[in-house]
């Protein structure tokens, strides 16, 4: 699979990788994702999916969770991740997404996943998320207008 990194100035860091989506038909199985993290949103990364031209489908996850579920089964809800059990060449990460009505389970290349990831904890230690966070902008916009 191909991976590039993107980085903008240590305020946005990008990982482009393919995924697997085990649902399509194989003519279309395959997914380019954007993992996207911002610092201003530290706790949570996007994950963009581009199958066809046109607009992205994006979950936002936990940075946590995402953590996680390259060391063993993480989530619960709409959004469960894990690592291949198997000791492959090329181990994988399985990202399974839910809506209502509608499921998807992907594979992606488990090492520059868990390594862009172990960057983003480098720009924004562990513990350390909170001090990213404009919180009076945040709690202006969780108000009702004056």
């Amino acid at each position: 699979m191909d991976q590039q990194w993107l980085q903008h100035h240590r305020k946005q860091l990008t990982l482009l990788t393919t995924l697997h989506n085990f649902a399509a038909p194989p003519e279309s199985a395959t997914v380019v994702c954007r993992f996207g993290y911002d610092v201003k949103n530290p706790y949570f990364v996007r994950l963009s999916m581009v199958n066809s031209p046109g607009d992205p489908v994006t979950w936002v996850v936990g940075r946590d969770l995402l953590l996680a579920g390259t060391e063993e089964l993480s989530g619960e809800g709409d959004v469960k991740i894990w690592p291949s059990r198997q000791q492959a060449e090329t181990p994988s990460l399985y990202l399974r997404l839910e809506r209502p009505h509608r499921t998807a389970t992907f594979a992606g290349e488990l090492h520059p996943i868990r390594q862009w990831l172990q960057t983003t904890y480098a720009v924004v230690p562990a513990g350390s998320e909170n001090l990213q966070v404009d919180w009076d902008t945040l709690t202006a916009s969780l108000l009702p207008p004056a």
